[in-house]
């Protein structure tokens, strides 16, 4: 099953430095169903991870936090009952805020970042209302190919629209931390051509972000297997041990495609019945199909491939994201396809969904 972006917990290393700043949260839990249990506000800013810098308790369904902050940024809200039930809210501190319960949602506002934001979040919410209805109906009835169809068509169009929300907050966001913030969480579903657009509008603070520069490198690596850029080899060694190149298989003739994906991948187990189809579909007209892996064990890695029944050839290093695989082909997320033409040359990337057979039918159904 694909899986949902959650934009409720992001464990960013996000630093705004300044002088300390005070804020005062106030919050508002509505019937008091909530009454005696902790808040626990945390700092996203450590490198290590979330480190606790205050915490209240719940009373006549209202809580308040006051203190001070070294520096401006990005914290996580927690709420936890005494059932193990717990809500969380990422959000910028700094001043004045307010916390609502609503929906079973927190909501927080006070300033133009969260203000922000948290329109982002609606309109994420609003974006997902379909793909989280039919996941729930597909899981229900896991045995209905009419409603993985539809889900797969509604995720495909939610990644669209997502992509388009993403960069365009992105975007409008360049000169405050909020940018930066939402960059950072969806930079997987960000073409480089988005990438690129904002690496040339954004300041110089934004770029001297760790996080940035490291994808403004990966950047620069990608071009050299770029669109119309000849493929690069590859030496691994298939499921039995022995050493394997991709030249054995790409430049020979026929359309191949290059799968970058493990078995611990759930959106590329769910993309497997399609490049299955477009396999069967087009093998005997030019279409070849090779498999790079970025599992680590050896067993999981076979028994994922026995299991969905995949006939083409598979390499792998078993080194998962240290393989010289996502070194050379410069990519950060998976599935992550490269489509070769049969002289070696890549013709396109990232083909998913209708889009594969879309491409293979323009060019072997002539």
């Amino acid at each position: 099953m694909k899986k949902i972006i959650s934009f409720i917990l992001f464990t960013l290393i996000l630093v705004a430095c300044s002088n300390p700043r005070a804020y005062h949260i106030k919050g508002k839990m509505g019937d008091g169903s909530w009454d005696n249990n902790q808040v626990t506000l945390y700092s996203l800013s450590n490198e290590l991870g979330m480190e606790p810098i205050d915490s209240t308790i719940i009373k006549d369904g209202v809580f308040n936090l006051k203190g001070r902050v070294d520096s401006v940024g990005w914290c996580l809200l927690l709420i936890k009952n005494n059932d193990g039930e717990s809500i969380y809210k990422d959000f910028y501190v700094d001043g004045n805020l307010q916390v609502d319960f609503k929906n079973g949602k927190l909501r927080i506002a006070g300033n133009g970042i969260n203000n922000s934001y948290q329109a982002f979040v609606d309109k994420y919410d609003s974006l997902s209302v379909n793909i989280i209805k039919l996941n729930a109906e597909q899981k229900a009835n896991p045995s209905d190919e009419t409603l993985e169809i539809a889900f797969d068509e509604e995720y495909e169009h939610f990644e669209k629209s997502f992509r388009v929300l993403a960069l365009s907050t992105i975007m409008s966001n360049l000169d405050n931390s909020l940018g930066l913030h939402i960059f950072q969480a969806a930079i997987s579903s960000l073409e480089d051509k988005d990438l690129e657009s904002i690496l040339a509008k954004a300041g110089s603070e934004f770029l001297a972000d760790p996080s940035v520069k490291m994808v403004s490198e990966q950047l620069r690596l990608s071009k050299k297997v770029g669109i119309g850029c000849e493929y690069v080899d590859l030496a691994l060694f298939d499921p039995d041990r022995k050493p394997v190149a991709l030249s054995e298989y790409v430049g020979k003739g026929t359309y191949v495609l290059i799968d970058f994906w493990a078995s611990w991948c759930g959106p590329c187990i769910a993309e497997l019945p399609n490049v299955l189809a477009c396999y069967d579909k087009y093998h005997k007209k030019g279409f070849d199909i090779v498999g790079v892996s970025l599992d680590k064990e050896a067993r999981l890695w076979k028994d994922a491939i026995r299991k969905n029944k995949i006939p083409w050839p598979q390499m792998s290093d078993l080194a998962g994201w240290q393989s010289q695989a996502v070194t050379v082909y410069s990519f950060s997320s998976i599935p992550h396809t490269v489509l070769v033409d049969p002289k070696g040359i890549i013709i396109a990337k990232d083909l998913r969904g209708g889009a594969l057979d879309e491409k293979l039918s323009e060019l072997l159904n002539k």
